[in-house]
């Protein structure tokens, strides 16, 4: 039980973290190319990131192999650069209200691509959030 509520917590804080970031990007887009917001956002990102791992798992980059490597380059490639940049540009275009609900709808595609790729279960409760999720996006694209 104290492993789901540190889980569900730290999603939450993390929940929190993206919201306040999606508002703090806007005000820098407004002067601010998003390629060139994403290569200085990734930056300082990578820094702290890089600087906190080495500090508290030192030990536990020996353990890795280079098929790990590539997954992770992979990850990184997807949702660390190419996503970062497509956030800040649907954020420039179309504001944080918009933006930010559509992005957190990465869920319905883990969903998705984990039934595709992993051959994970879907189950009745999975597809009805995948119709809400889709309802979703509906309400948000036609709102003006």
């Amino acid at each position: 039980m104290g492993n789901i509520i540190t889980g569900i917590l730290f999603a939450v804080i993390a929940a929190i973290g993206w919201g306040a970031s999606a508002v703090l990007s806007r005000i820098a887009l407004e002067k601010t190319d998003p390629r060139l917001a994403t290569i200085v956002s990734l930056f300082f990102s990578s820094i702290i990131m890089f600087s906190i791992s080495l500090s508290t798992q030192f030990n536990e980059f020996e353990k890795l192999i280079v098929s790990d490597f590539l997954w992770f380059f992979s990850a990184g490639l997807t949702s660390f650069a190419a996503g970062r940049l497509l956030n800040y540009v649907g954020i420039k275009n179309i504001g944080v209200s918009k933006a930010s609900p559509l992005f957190g709808t990465s869920p319905l595609f883990a969903a998705l691509l984990a039934i595709i790729i992993l051959n994970e279960n879907p189950t009745i409760m999975l597809g009805m959030g995948i119709v809400i999720v889709t309802f979703g996006i509906i309400l948000i694209t036609k709102s003006k």
